[in-house]
């Protein structure tokens, strides 16, 4: 593990589309932090599934040359004698192939291969702005004691009635830990978390605790919410069955969280028609977590994966 160098890690499905444009966010964002001055970076993306085709893969290696990069590969599902070691000069580009699907298995493949010291967690179908990952590894720098620094989560709303309702939980602060970008000092991460995890950033945050998560609002992360009501099921189907697992199968994580906003914080934070579309959020949600709930009790729990295609369109209005 080498203090010098930042872990860029990265967590793809092998059919994303966007993973490019997020790179390069990420690239700039990097250039512009002001630990570039001072080491190194590697990346690390985990193409995780056995959906066909090679859209995440090429993207990788289009912008590894655009680096002048040349960009490795490691089959995780080799046996481990077997398998490439990344090697050469910074900036190292690796891309680590498994055909397990899931983001608990990739978090786990991108921590077990990472060898910097900090590393930044982040989705591959985001966007922020230059200053972030300066943000949140500043952040680090300056609480000795904290694990986590978590980006704040915001959303990219289309003038639609529909991405209103989807937008309105957006309009409350709740304290909790990014799922899609984060830093970390990788020494005090857990060496591995459960691989059938439905949510691995919530278990994250429960397990490290509330107390050593520092909160870098400015570090803001923007994501693209659900079209349609089928990609929204397809997506909260998912989170709800996420909370339904954790409270059966990790029972002593509870109460680990941070103090979630009371009403009176979120009727100061909402306007009336706010308040309205968050009433058809919160019903749409509770009809999500039944549907959850009930897939739970089945065992259901490994079809839960496709894509909700309407959150990777960044071009369309």
């Amino acid at each position: 593990m080498s203090e010098r160098t930042v872990t860029l890690a990265v967590p793809c499905r092998t059919d994303e589309p966007a993973l490019g444009r997020t790179l390069g966010a990420a690239w700039t964002s990097w250039r512009a932090a002001p630990q570039e001055r001072q080491g190194d970076i590697e990346l690390l993306v985990c193409l995780n599934g056995d959906t066909p085709g090679r859209a995440a893969l090429e993207q990788l290696h289009a912008f590894a040359h655009s680096l002048g990069a040349v960009p490795q590969q490691v089959d995780l599902d080799a046996p481990a004698d077997g398998r490439a070691t990344p090697s050469g000069a910074a900036p190292h580009v690796v891309a680590l192939r498994t055909r397990r699907q899931g983001k608990a298995p990739a978090w786990n493949a991108l921590r077990q291969h990472a060898r910097g010291a900090a590393m930044i967690f982040m989705d591959a179908d985001v966007s922020f702005a230059p200053g972030a990952f300066g943000l949140l590894l500043t952040a680090l720098d300056g609480h000795p004691d904290a694990v986590l620094a978590s980006g704040k989560t915001v959303c990219d709303r289309r003038p639609t009635l529909f991405d209103g309702v989807m937008a309105a939980p957006y309009c409350v602060d709740f304290p909790n830990l990014s799922p899609q970008l984060y830093a970390a000092r990788t020494e005090l991460l857990p060496a591995r978390m459960p691989d059938n995890l439905l949510d691995p950033e919530h278990w994250l945050e429960l397990t490290v605790g509330a107390q050593r998560i520092v909160r870098v609002p400015d570090a803001r992360v923007v994501i693209r919410l659900p079209a349609t009501l089928g990609d929204f099921f397809r997506q909260r189907v998912r989170i709800e069955m996420a909370k339904v697992q954790l409270a059966a199968e990790h029972p002593g994580l509870a109460g680990r969280g941070a103090v979630q906003p009371g009403l009176a914080h979120v009727l100061r934070a909402l306007g009336p028609a706010d308040l309205l579309r968050l009433a058809v959020y919160l019903g749409l949600r509770r009809a999500a977590h039944a549907v959850a709930r009930r897939r739970y009790a089945r065992g259901r729990t490994t079809d839960l994966w496709p894509q909700a295609g309407s959150t990777k369109r960044w071009d369309a209005t």
